[in-house]
């Protein structure tokens, strides 16, 4: 098993980028996603892993270990980065050969081909050729060739197609649950955070705000405005909605659940209209 425990931590990136008395638990196998206005979160993260600056306060434990411990026997072989993937050379199978060269205890290159083919990229094709989607089904393959057992994937779901997006999903946990690892994630799109892992963990800059399991849940938020007077708001909320603004004639609230359970509170003659949005990180950072 794979984990990382951070405790009331407080941590100056080489970047610039911030974690300050954070506290969290991440275990594998599991699929996980920061939810934040930007990628500081993650990229202070990995600079942690990396021993790139010193920790101002509190501990890490990597694998129940003093992170500096973990870091000066292994050499932190343990995690993977999206930003490290390149595609070098220009075929696939050259590609391939680059990223898995150097690297122990990696996937074979016939293993890492054999899970390309079943997207659909074959070795003999020109990296020049593929599709920006194809490319990114590329490096998110190579970064799991690598066999780490902590992977950060930041935003990659991001530059992929609706389709794709759910197929390399589907890849991803399947490779954690088969190598008992830990993925974690970032978007800026909330269905792919809500759909696409167990837990999310809301960061606004530096701050760890709040964490939700949103494993059992069988829909993705939305934020629902109405417009009028008369709406029933202490109701709406015993249902699960979370407000976001109150005005004399408008209410705005985000929901996550059935949205038909909602209906019976919006027959008022006094409402003259209902609109339904997906939710964005905004929403999502003023309510979690």
């Amino acid at each position: 098993m794979s984990s990382i425990v951070l405790d009331n931590l407080t941590f100056d990136a080489k970047s610039g980028d911030q974690l300050e008395n954070v506290s969290l638990e991440l275990t594998s196998p599991q699929v996980i996603a920061f939810c934040s206005n930007d990628n500081g979160a993650t990229t202070a993260l990995k600079q942690l892993l990396d021993a790139q600056e010193s920790i101002e306060e509190g501990s890490v434990l990597v694998n129940g270990e003093p992170l500096g411990k973990v870091n000066r026997r292994h050499g932190n072989p343990l995690v993977a980065h999206f930003d490290d993937i390149e595609l070098k050379g220009k075929t696939v199978l050259k590609a391939v050969k680059n990223c898995l060269k150097h690297h122990q205890n990696v996937l074979t290159i016939d293993q890492t081909n054999q899970m390309l083919e079943s997207l659909g990229i074959v070795p003999g094709r020109r990296v020049a050729d593929l599709t920006p989607d194809e490319q990114q089904k590329l490096r998110i393959v190579l970064l799991l060739s690598w066999c780490r057992p902590i992977v950060l994937l930041d935003d990659a779901f991001d530059d992929l197609d609706e389709d794709s997006r759910l197929t390399m999903s589907e890849l991803v946990a399947d490779y954690t649950k088969k190598t008992d690892s830990l993925v974690i994630f970032t978007s800026q799109d909330v269905s792919t955070l809500m759909r696409f892992s167990k837990v999310i963990y809301y960061f606004e800059g530096s701050h760890l705000t709040s964490a939700r399991n949103v494993e059992m849940l069988d829909s993705v938020d939305c934020v629902v405005t109405i417009i009028g007077t008369g709406f029933p708001v202490e109701n709406a909320v015993k249902l699960g909605a979370h407000m976001l603004e109150e005005a004399p004639k408008e209410t705005r609230f985000l929901f996550t659940g059935n949205i038909q359970v909602l209906l019976p509170l919006m027959e008022q003659s006094t409402i003259t209209d209902v609109r339904i949005e997906d939710a964005t990180v905004e929403d999502e950072l003023m309510t979690w």
